[in-house]
């Protein structure tokens, strides 16, 4: 099949990453895939530096003409049979775009929060091959947007690393001993991603373990004040010294195979990324009981979960794991296991692909 991928974020957090997951996925499974993006956004560069099709199109919003035409031409000129659009906007776009087309528009739900203005759009939503929902939680979200039978949960995978990345190869680049324990949070910076909550956990944790050490990857928009909060709130907890805020990495899926642990304290997670990147690397992870996260994660299995917006249960919680590297393997030997059986990248190609060729043989009816 010919595939659009089509996304008009401007930056490149959690879902940007999975539509670039899901599209090498379907290229390794014979497919064409071009991903259409503003010229604007980090999806530009981000995209062709992960090997992918990429056209850079002037899109901006589904009620200006300009971009409903300039994406309708360019399916038509191209024969695309499907549209996968990853936001609210690109969907409108998409299923204006594709009026009078045999091009089938797709959706994917990557938040848990509701669509604004639904019930005004769900004359383009009807128009809809297929909606996909990241997980179960965000698909009770989605209710009612679509047909019940055109709503299908379709959760993110990650690449699986055949070869275990080096952990202590990656330390020593980090600028990390050899006897630091570390824990990991891979998140955008802001507040709904609960870094304080990590950040007032490790403050109950900093006088056990001396050698702690705490790396933050992420970044935020540049108008964002949270990062400064966080840092402010760091040196305000006495943990100028433990946490280290790394900015964005690339290549954090690969970087949290230096940790000891990854925690997730989310407010609520759709399906979270971070936490699967950490069970791909045989990490245990630590993450908040809330949303997507507990169809990841078993209490106790390949890691913890803890209730959202508490940090002293998240410090108990990392305490017992800093405190049994025994525990930490074996949990991180079934995180990856789970991967490997439910969240792979190649599996999510392929449920993805059977969403779409549902779609074409319903509109082919």
């Amino acid at each position: 099949m010919r595939v659009v991928q089509l996304s008009t974020m401007r930056d490149f957090y959690g879902g940007e990453v999975c539509l670039a997951n899901l599209a090498r996925g379907l290229v390794a499974r014979g497919h064409e895939v071009t991903c259409i993006v503003r010229p604007d956004s980090r999806l530009a560069g981000e995209l062709p530096a992960r090997g992918l099709a990429t056209c850079e199109l002037p899109l901006f919003d589904w009620y200006e003409p300009i971009s409903v035409s300039r994406l309708a031409a360019w399916l038509r000129r191209e024969r695309v049979d499907i549209v996968h659009a990853h936001t609210p906007r690109d969907w409108f776009i998409a299923t204006a775009a594709t009026v009078g087309l045999p091009t089938i528009s797709i959706a994917t739900r990557h938040l848990l929060l509701p669509v604004a203005h639904a019930r005004v759009k769900r004359s383009f939503l009807r128009r809809l091959g297929a909606m996909i929902a990241v997980s179960d939680a965000v698909r009770q979200v989605a209710c009612g947007l679509v047909a019940d039978d055109r709503l299908v949960t379709v959760p993110n995978g990650v690449e699986l690393p055949v070869h275990a990345a080096d952990g202590a190869l990656l330390r020593s680049g980090l600028g990390l001993g050899r006897d630091d324990l570390v824990i990991g949070c891979v998140a955008r910076l802001s507040p709904e991603k609960g870094v304080a909550d990590l950040l007032r956990a490790v403050a109950r944790l900093q006088r056990r373990w001396p050698n702690l050490v705490v790396l933050v990857m992420g970044d935020a928009p540049a108008d964002s004040r949270h990062p400064a909060e966080l840092q402010r709130l760091a040196l305000e907890l006495g943990l100028a010294r433990q946490v280290r805020f790394c900015g964005y990495q690339p290549d954090a899926a690969t970087l949290c195979a230096a940790f000891d642990v990854q925690v997730v304290s989310s407010l609520a997670e759709p399906c979270g990324l971070a936490t699967l990147e950490a069970m791909a690397q045989s990490r245990p992870v630590v993450v908040t009981d809330s949303g997507g996260s507990p169809e990841l994660v078993a209490d106790g299995c390949e890691g913890f979960l803890v209730p959202p917006g508490d940090p002293e249960r998240l410090a108990i919680r990392l305490d017992c794991l800093l405190d049994s590297p025994g525990l930490r393997r074996e949990m991180g030997r079934r995180g990856r296991s789970r991967v490997e059986r439910d969240f792979g990248v190649g599996l999510m190609a392929e449920r993805t692909e059977s969403v779409y060729r549902a779609a074409r043989e319903r509109n082919a009816g």
